[in-house]
C-alpha cells in the first residue's frame, strides 16, 4: 500500500470498519484508534498525512484532539478531517476554529470522502511537506524547523542516515526497502515519544536520512536506544542466511561484491557548539 497514511480515530466500530475497507481499498495505508489518548499515540508513532476524528470520543470530543495535534511538534502538519454528527453552522465553526482542515456531517458519501482523502495526500506530496512513503515531514517542512531552531536554546540537533539501504534495495527490491523506511519511522516515533519531549521533531528528508531535534539532555539516552533497537530490528529485513553471514552479495554473477548489512549512522550537534547564523551552518556542521 503506497497510496498514503491515514489514521481513523473513531469510537463506532461499524463505521471504523466501513472507513478501513474503504481506505485498503483505495491503496492507503491505515491504522485506527478508538479514543482520544489511543489516537494521539498512534498518530506519534504512525505518521499519518491524514487523520479523520470522530468529535464524539468517549475521553473527550474531537476538537480537544485537533487542538492537541495542533499544539504537538512532531504531528502538527497532519491534515485533519472532523466526522460530526451536527449540521449545524456552529459545529463547523468551531472546528475549524480548533485547526481543523475540513468537516464532514455523518453519515457521508464514502466515495466523496475517500476523495477529499487523496486529494489532501496529492496535496501534501505537491508541496513537499510530507513524505509519502514514512509520513514525515519532507524537506520544505524541516528547512523550516531548522529556521525555527537558529532562535531557540538548549537543542540538539540528529543525523541518523541509513547506510547500504540502496544496495539492499537492489537486492530485495524498492517495497522491501520503504519497509525498512517504515520501520526506522515505527523505531524513531517510539523512542522520542519515549526518551523525549513533548516539542521534539521528526523529520525525514530522503535518501535513508532522517533527521530529530531534541533537548540536550536528551540526545545521548536517545542515541543509545535507536542505535540499539535498529541494531536489533534490521536483521528482520534480511534472510537467514544473510544475517549469519553478514553481508549480502550484490551484482551480476561473476561481478558479485560483498555489501555490509545496513547499519545506522548518527550524528549530532547541539546548541551550545555554535553559535549558528542559517540553515547552511547547521547542515555543515552535521557534516
Amino acid at each position: 500500500m503506497g497510496e498514503g497514511k491515514v489514521a481513523i480515530i473513531e469510537p463506532d466500530q461499524q463505521l471504523g470498519r466501513m472507513l478501513v475497507q474503504a481506505f485498503q481499498a483505495a491503496d492507503f495505508q491505515v491504522e485506527t484508534a478508538a479514543s482520544a489518548e489511543e489516537g494521539l499515540a498512534l498518530c506519534e508513532r504512525f505518521f499519518p498525512q491524514v487523520v479523520l476524528i470522530d468529535t464524539a470520543l468517549p475521553d473527550g470530543d474531537g476538537f480537544q484532539m485537533c487542538q492537541r495535534i495542533r499544539a504537538t511538534t512532531r504531528i502538527r502538519h497532519v491534515h485533519i478531517i472532523l466526522l460530526d454528527q451536527s449540521r449545524e453552522r456552529e459545529a463547523r465553526i468551531r472546528g475549524l476554529q480548533t485547526g481543523a482542515d475540513d468537516f464532514v456531517t455523518v453519515p457521508f458519501d464514502v466515495d466523496e470522502l475517500t476523495l477529499r482523502v487523496r486529494n489532501a495526500l496529492r496535496r501534501a506530496a505537491a508541496d513537499n511537506l510530507t513524505d509519502p512513503v514514512t509520513g514525515l515531514p519532507g524537506r520544505q517542512m524541516i528547512q523550516v524547523r531548522l529556521r525555527e531552531l537558529l532562535q531557540e536554546e538548549q537543542w540538539a540537533l540528529l543525523s541518523l542516515t541509513i547506510r547500504h539501504l540502496k544496495s539492499f534495495e537492489e537486492v530485495h527490491g524498492f517495497l522491501a526497502g520503504q519497509e525498512v523506511l517504515r520501520s526506522m519511522t515505527r523505531l524513531l516515533g517510539e523512542e522520542v515519544s519515549r526518551l523525549g519531549r513533548p516539542e521534539d521533531f521528526i523529520g525525514y528528508s530522503g535518501g535513508g536520512r532522517f533527521l530529530v531535534v531534541t533537548g540536550e539532555d536528551r540526545v545521548e539516552r536517545l542515541v543509545e536506544a535507536v542505535q540499539s533497537r535498529f541494531l536489533e530490528e534490521v536483521k528482520k529485513h534480511y534472510t537467514f542466511r544473510e544475517r549469519e553471514q553478514g553481508y549480502i552479495l550484490v551484482g551480476g554473477e561473476g561481478e558479485e561484491q560483498r555489501v555490509p548489512l545496513m547499519r545506522l549512522d548518527i550524528r549530532w550537534i547541539l546548541a551550545s557548539d555554535g553559535p549558528f547564523y542559517d540553515i547552511r551552518s547547521l547542515t555543515e556542521a552535521l557534516g
